[in-house]
């Protein structure tokens, strides 16, 4: 019998991709970007835990990889090359190409992470999430206790800050590029943090009581009026390293993110925002295609942050729902390919 859909995790993929979108538009308001990048990467992490489901074995684990890869990778190299060839066009218009420029292009892309922006700038959560899914799958496959598991994600959140507290001002904060790790995979060790919070939290999350939700909400507020009233002086963006508080890297986002889901699971009870989570089921599509719509129309238009976000939303629902949707033999191109594990016959003996 199959599983009925969780109503709240697409509402908080809707918000959570909404805030994505306003958060790349560069007249938002530098409190409301800040307060935003406080925590919604870790929210998508922590939902992606969640719905995680551990592996009992390495021949489990090797099909586990395999279909990951076909679901997550194959999109962001559909994108990726599809971008890169829109830059190309653009930047022949304007004048020669030369090959120096192409090969550190292709190098770049290839490095990817924290090493592409502009129309890829989001593409680093793709790889850091499917690095971060297998690190967590081996970690259940290797440890079968929780506790231990635990450890092993602490442990993990530890590296991660020893990298960016004791490692990254020794070579300075604005050229934090130099620390050659590609993919973000770096970065991987602090996602897991958030991944494994939303699996091991995951009885608790799904309905969450609401005298913590309210209190999460309370303390979220607290936080964004210390920081409004200069109080304090917070930032997290995990694509560029910057997380080097170690207390508050965990308080902060886990804190905003429960009372965003709380939030989520008393919306997901009024019929009228059921219709809406269609934004939540085609996050991806909306992550991967909004940077590249808005530099498509930014060059006819001028627009503020209300207008980058509804392009940025509206856009690619309707590429996916009209281009995408009726193109059977590329939409696995862009969506991901479905990967079924083959069956193993026995040979019965007499």
């Amino acid at each position: 019998m199959k599983k009925e859909r969780e109503q709240w995790l697409d509402v908080a993929k809707m918000i959570g991709i909404l805030l994505v979108v306003y958060g790349h538009s560069s007249e938002g308001g530098p409190q409301s970007i800040t307060f935003i990048y406080w925590f919604h990467m870790p929210l998508f992490f922590m939902i992606s835990g969640y719905l995680f489901k551990p592996v009992n074995s390495f021949s489990e684990l090797k099909f586990y990889i395999k279909k990951l890869a076909f679901r997550l990778l194959v999109p962001y190299c559909t994108y990726l090359l599809l971008f890169s060839m829109y830059k190309l066009i653009l930047q022949a218009q304007e004048g020669p190409i030369y090959l120096s420029t192409i090969i550190n292009e292709g190098v770049s892309l290839l490095i990817g992470g924290r090493f592409i922006t502009g129309i890829h700038g989001v593409f680093w959560y793709v790889t850091c999430l499917f690095i971060t899914q297998i690190l967590f799958a081996i970690t259940c496959l290797m440890f079968k206790k929780n506790l231990t598991r635990l450890l092993v994600v602490i442990s993990c959140y530890l590296i991660a800050h020893f990298e960016t507290i004791n490692l990254v001002p020794l070579i300075g904060k604005s050229t934090f590029n130099n620390i050659f790790i590609p993919w973000n995979i770096d970065v991987a060790f602090l996602a897991i943090f958030f991944l494994g919070f939303g699996y091991f939290a995951k009885r608790f999350i799904s309905s969450i009581p609401n005298y913590i939700g309210i209190l999460s909400i309370f303390c979220s507020i607290i936080f964004m009026s210390l920081y409004h009233l200069n109080k304090l002086d917070y930032h997290l963006s995990l694509k560029y390293l910057r997380y080097d508080h170690l207390y508050l890297d965990a308080i902060i986002p886990i804190t905003m993110s429960i009372a965003l889901l709380y939030l989520c699971q008393i919306m997901a009870k009024v019929n009228i925002i059921k219709p809406c989570t269609i934004c939540g089921k085609e996050s991806l599509t909306i992550m991967y295609i909004h940077l590249f719509a808005n530099a498509v129309f930014s060059q006819f238009f001028d627009y503020g942050p209300l207008f980058f976000t509804i392009i940025g939303i509206v856009v690619p629902l309707l590429l996916k729902r009209f281009i995408i949707e009726n193109q059977p033999t590329i939409k696995p191109l862009f969506i991901g390919l479905n990967v079924k594990r083959k069956r193993q016959f026995k040979v019965r003996t007499a």
